[in-house]
């Protein structure tokens, strides 16, 4: 998987980089010691442009909807009301801040006796009675009142505090909270008293999920997991002369998964119950209650991602019964992305406790159906060659419910929101800007928050009317600072795929000294995996997008693209490499550099990089190696395989004993005998996602084919290394491999 962006280390003064920014106007050149320096301003002056998100000040914390009245609290970063907490009222169309920002930071240090540092990014939640907030600052938890501005010092032990931890639960009256203690869990009450606990073992933890709680508290959910049968990871600690081996449990392909079975846990009584499945291999999440409390609702994929079923369980009995099913004989009903986010869409109860909207692409796209808990299909309620992507609320009526989805002709992956109709029919857009739109609905659904951009246009902040009435901005992003960097948005660009048809979309971004009369070295930053899109259609895009910018200062143009087979599109879309990942998707980013060469002639094609990680590894690898005259250089970080992980493969190609060829026909290491450009291989010792196996393999079968490469081990290292080392290997190696614009 992709890491998340880093974000050690400070950003540099403004007169380091007035001096970075000269140094840039020097020509780099081998050798001596002013070239050394010359070149060191040019890495410094990528890594602080691979860290210009960090430079914009915005007001990411999620806003909190009181229960009445359509107001809401949220934590300002820009001005008028920077680094403090602000009441806005939707129907009024007024906002207020509820301290200014030197008193709220005088109280703060009156009641910790230390000063506090004012995070950019606030986690808080309302009090049970809805007329305050509590919030954390450096661990220490404080409540804020919303109309006496009183700011109070909580014990460690509050419940709500001890709900903003990850992981914790607060029950629905909010005086218990469900803990999570290593391998065990706990239930503490409103005085800091255990009422109840289990611990569990190394290979067999106890796991809270989300929404462990019944609605009315009498159950606590839990999963029990199973690890023991699972392949192990040696992870070797080569710190000191005396090696040390610890074995962590992962899942290849065709291994046995990690098991999991649900437990109810009565709070008053302290019995334990639990419901046991079949033997059948599969995985499983826990998707919440009816409202009613009477069973929870487990979805259960089946391994190879053809099956996916909607089970009820009854928390008294343990017993349960399965409500629908979903399957693809000829592909796949879901995969990774729907294990890292998106089973939490996939059902959502409606307030009468009969029936639920259930997500589906079964007529090629994917919509919502109506159910009833018999299984029984009511409906389909959207429809249109276009995918809805969340579901993002209901009218308290349950006569409309509101979605982001792609549907407007021509921009397939913007995502405004939409009402839609329990009736069926046409949807009724509600925003009608481009972009990305993050929408946080009102308890009454008559307002919803707003926080949307575009690649061009900052991140702003309205709150939207449902009802028709005029929107209003409440907050927009800071992004002043952003000019010392000489940001500029990445140019977006259409092509084609390989089979001449299908459009394909990317971005092209370009050295903030960019000269149209010069021919520049091209790389093509890549990810491909069948699980994710990573060209940006917002104002800060995915890793690989900003990864690019950051080497495109080195003086590259590079390349950012989603091909045929990431997700966002449609069935047809996503299935294009079904069966055969690795086979279609390096012809379709070869022939998309080869369209926007055409048209942009300041792109050299005869020197051509190469960069992934991760899964974007694994593609670096296979450019390198099946278009080896096109792509001069290629540097692999941490590349996956198809034999890795098993929900990142098995999904995708079906399992190994029925797909053997697709798999031997997606293997880098048969080819390696194919390379003939620079390529170099990175990989940390402690990586648990992608194994120091995959590399291990690949560095073989290079070393048996006779072919030379270069090889970065980082001892220690998990799947997104630490500190500058690795990305200024990486910018090192194409500054060599691919030299200066001409």
């Amino acid at each position: 998987m992709t890491p998340s962006l880093p974000h050690r280390g400070g950003l540099l003064s403004r007169a380091c980089l007035a001096l970075l920014l000269a140094g840039l106007a020097i020509p780099w050149r081998a050798g001596g010691a002013e070239a050394g320096d010359a070149l060191q301003a040019r890495l410094d002056f990528s890594e602080a442009s691979l860290r210009w998100p960090d430079r914009i000040r915005d007001s990411l914390t999620p806003p909190r909807w009181l229960p009445e009245g359509d107001r809401f609290v949220y934590w300002s970063r820009v001005e008028p009301y920077r680094d403090t907490w602000v009441l806005v009222d939707a129907r009024r169309r007024t906002q207020q801040p509820l301290l200014d920002s030197e008193s709220l930071r005088a109280q703060l240090t009156a009641l910790s006796g230390k000063p506090m540092t004012l995070p950019a990014v606030m986690p808080f939640t309302l009090t049970t009675d809805a007329k305050g907030i509590i919030f954390t600052v450096q661990g220490r938890a404080f409540s804020l009142g919303l109309t006496d501005k009183r700011l109070v010092a909580l014990e460690p032990t509050h419940p709500v505090a001890l709900s903003l931890m990850p992981g914790n639960s607060l029950s629905p009256d909010g005086g218990k909270v469900a803990v999570q203690r290593d391998t065990g869990f706990a239930v503490v009450d409103a005085k800091g008293t255990t009422r109840l606990e289990h611990t569990g073992t190394e290979d067999s933890p106890w796991r809270l999920p989300e929404a462990a709680w019944s609605p009315q508290g009498r159950f606590l959910a839990v999963w029990r997991d199973d690890t023991r049968g699972m392949h192990r990871l040696p992870l070797v600690d080569y710190s000191t002369p005396l090696e040390k081996v610890t074995w962590a449990p992962y899942s290849k392909t065709g291994t046995p998964l990690m098991r999991s079975e649900l437990h109810f846990v009565s709070v008053e009584t302290g019995q334990v119950t639990p419901s046991p499945g079949d033997a059948v291999e599969r995985y499983d999440w826990f998707a919440g209650w009816r409202p009613d409390g009477s069973e929870a609702l487990v979805l259960q994929l089946s391994r190879d991602g053809k099956r996916l079923d909607l089970v009820a369980v009854e928390p008294v009995t343990g017993k349960r019964r399965r409500v629908l099913r979903e399957e693809r004989k000829e592909t796949f009903v879901a995969a990774l992305e729907f294990a890292v986010e998106g089973w939490s869409q996939q059902v959502t109860p409606l307030p009468d406790n009969q029936h639920f909207l259930w997500m589906s692409e079964r007529d090629g796209w994917r919509h919502v159906y109506l159910y009833d808990y018999s299984g029984g299909l009511v409906r389909q309620l959207t429809q249109g060659p276009f995918p809805v992507h969340t579901v993002v609320g209901i009218t308290p009526k349950s006569d409309a419910f509101f979605v982001t989805a792609s549907a407007e002709p021509g921009a397939p992956y913007d995502r405004p929101v939409y009402r839609a109709r329990i009736t069926g029919g046409a949807l009724k857009r509600l925003t009608p800007e481009p972009g990305l739109h993050r929408p946080v609905l009102s308890p009454s659904t008559s307002h919803f928050v707003d926080g949307h951009s575009t690649r061009e246009q900052p991140r702003v902040w309205d709150v939207v009317s449902t009802e028709g009435r005029p929107s209003f901005r409440y907050a927009k992003a800071d992004t002043s600072a952003l000019a010392e960097l000489h940001y500029a948005p990445p140019e977006g660009i259409t092509v084609k795929a390989a089979d001449g048809v299908t459009p394909l979309y990317g971005v092209l971004y370009k050295p903030w000294d960019f000269d149209p009369k010069k021919r520049y070295p091209v790389i093509d930053v890549i990810y491909a995996g069948p699980f994710t899109t990573v060209v940006p259609w917002s104002y800060v895009g995915p890793y690989e997008s900003v990864i690019a910018h950051s080497l495109a200062q080195l003086g590259f143009i590079v390349m950012v693209l989603d091909a045929r087979g990431t997700p966002g599109r449609g069935k047809a879309f996503q299935d294009a490499n079904y069966g055969r990942v690795g086979q279609t998707e390096i012809p379709d980013h070869v022939q998309a550099l080869k369209q926007a060469a055409a048209s942009h002639p300041y792109m050299d094609l005869e020197r051509v990089g190469i960069h992934g990680h991760s899964w974007g590894g694994y593609f670096a690898l296979r450019g390198m190696l099946t278009a080896p005259g096109f792509f001069k250089a290629g540097y692999a970080g941490a590349p996956g395989a198809l034999t890795e992980e098993a929900i990142i493969n098995e999904p995708n190609m079906g399992l190994l004993s029925e797909n053997p060829g697709g798999y031997a026909a997606g293997s880098n290491e048969a080819l390696a005998d194919k390379l003939q450009g620079a390529l170099k291989l990175m990989h940390g010792t402690s990586d648990v996602n992608a194994s120091l196996s995959t590399t291990m393999r690949m560095a073989q079968a290079l070393v048996r084919a006779n072919k030379h490469f270069d090889l970065l081990i980082m001892p220690g290292e998990g799947h997104g290394p630490e500190g500058r080392y690795y990305r200024d290997d990486v910018r090192r190696f194409f500054l060599r491999e691919l030299g200066e614009p001409r």
